[in-house]
């Protein structure tokens, strides 16, 4: 599995414009003992990029800050995947009140 993406950013941009599908964004934090930053981003990255979630998320041993955005027909289904992760369960997640959810076209973790 691929864990970058590897199209130019200008055609993500292109695509992501002329796709016409509802996206929902947010931003998280965390606070919390990441033991292992480097598989925590890989799995995150791969679970993710199967919900077609788009955004910037920086990961380190200390939390995780995330600013995405996703398509709202996996907004539960993403949900679940977030009450998987211990101390991501039940977090409070900060939806934009006024946005068309394309401020992003490609998903980066660091």
């Amino acid at each position: 599995m691929q864990l970058h993406n590897r199209i130019d950013r200008r055609v993500l941009r292109e695509q992501l414009q002329k796709n016409d599908e509802k996206r929902l964004t947010l931003s998280f934090y965390q606070y919390a003992n990441i033991s292992d930053p480097k598989q925590f981003r890989n799995d995150l990255f791969n679970a993710w990029f199967e919900l077609d979630v788009f955004g910037r998320v920086y990961v380190a041993q200390e939390g995780i800050n995330a600013q995405i955005s996703l398509p709202a027909a996996q907004k539960n289904e993403f949900v679940d995947h977030l009450n998987t992760i211990s101390f991501l369960k039940d977090i409070r997640l900060n939806w934009a009140l006024e946005d068309d959810g394309k401020s992003f076209f490609k998903l980066t973790i660091k």
